[in-house]
């Protein structure tokens, strides 16, 4: 995992509060890698733990899930990989695509959103390789997110019932282009839904960022992540 401050810096939460946006002191911690039993392989009991353990945490404020690190796999659907929690390789894949089913999380994503915690999917990661050709190509992309994560409706939802509460941009490799029409097209989505939908970006500190400079000064983000 990578512990990322919202942007302004981060202070602590006493208690467990619904979610605002405004403040100055929210806590985001990406989880999905388990990044510890990636240079600890043998000390297995301090491996990644299930999400809704690092939910009871009152200090953090949302959880990006990480990552979905390819856009268009088997069957044209994305592929994620969530290291030991959930993976094409060790967990069941829907029917002509690479497409992990992780229903098992759908209770951990209820109880963290019970808690007030915002619950996001993060898009890339340090070792993906993801892009779009065209505006046409990044729009359809958007409205697949919609409907496997967010609130549209699919027979293949990764995380069965559960409706996340946004995206997430951590952007490190593959082309820049057409980021703002996926933004957008998510934001044209969500206008008017029941509930509020996020959307962040996880640029590197170096500015302007290589990945993601066009589309931050393109599209409007909820909260950026600089690394």
């Amino acid at each position: 995992m990578r512990f990322l401050a919202l942007f302004p810096p981060a202070a602590f939460l006493l208690q467990a509060v619904a979610f605002d946006n405004s403040r100055y002191d929210n806590v985001a911690v990406y989880w999905g890698q388990n990044s510890y039993g990636a240079v600890h392989g043998t000390d297995t009991a301090n491996f990644q733990k299930r999400l809704s353990y690092y939910c009871a945490d009152n200090a953090i404020d949302v959880f990006p899930i990480a990552f979905l690190n390819v856009f268009f796999g088997t069957g044209g659907l994305p592929s994620i990989n969530l290291a030991n929690t959930c993976n094409p390789t060790d967990n069941g894949t829907f029917p002509g695509t690479n497409l992990a089913n992780c229903a098992s999380l759908a209770s951990d994503i209820a109880a963290c959103q019970a808690k007030g915690k915002i619950i996001t999917l993060s898009l890339g990661g340090a070792s993906a390789s993801v892009g779009f050709q065209s505006d046409s190509q990044a729009s359809t992309f958007a409205h697949t997110i919609w409907d496997l994560f967010l609130g549209g409706s699919s027979s293949t939802r990764p995380f069965g019932n559960a409706v996340l509460d946004g995206v997430d941009l951590d952007i490190e490799g593959g082309g820049s282009a057409y980021y703002a029409t996926f933004v957008n097209t998510i934001r044209s989505l969500a206008n008017g839904a029941s509930k509020k939908y996020y959307i962040t970006a996880a640029p590197q500190c170096v500015f302007p960022d290589g990945a993601l400079g066009e589309v931050l000064n393109a599209a409007s983000f909820d909260a950026v992540y600089v690394q």
